[in-house]
């Protein structure tokens, strides 16, 4: 039970840190939560155990980086929207060029 929790709480601390640093890092505090619970998990087997904790340290460790870089994120990030009416425009230029050339296309029997 003790190493399979180490085993599931390093895998979970690693995605989350991936996540964390890409766009995708609001997804990062669900892995983040499940490294947590399974490194205390672990951390309590191992003291029950008395077996050495520096993995779990490490879990503990990558979890509090990926929570920290999200939040950050989640903080500073400034989502912007664009000038619509530039698209609009180049949106109805290609329409009109669709159009032109379908009028163009001769069909032949």
């Amino acid at each position: 039970m003790r190493k399979g929790s180490i085993i599931l709480g390093l895998i979970f601390a690693v995605f989350a840190v991936i996540l964390a640093v890409l766009p995708l890092y609001k997804l990062s505090f669900i892995p983040a939560i499940l490294a947590f619970l399974f490194g205390l998990l672990a951390f309590f087997k191992s003291k029950k155990e008395a077996k050495p904790t520096h993995v779990i340290q490490v879990i503990f460790l990558l979890t509090i980086i990926s929570i920290a870089l999200a939040t950050y994120k989640t903080i500073f990030t400034i989502s912007e929207v664009g000038d619509t009416k530039e698209l609009q425009q180049t949106e109805d230029k290609l329409n009109e060029e669709a159009q032109q050339e379908l009028e163009d296309i001769i069909i032949l029997d």
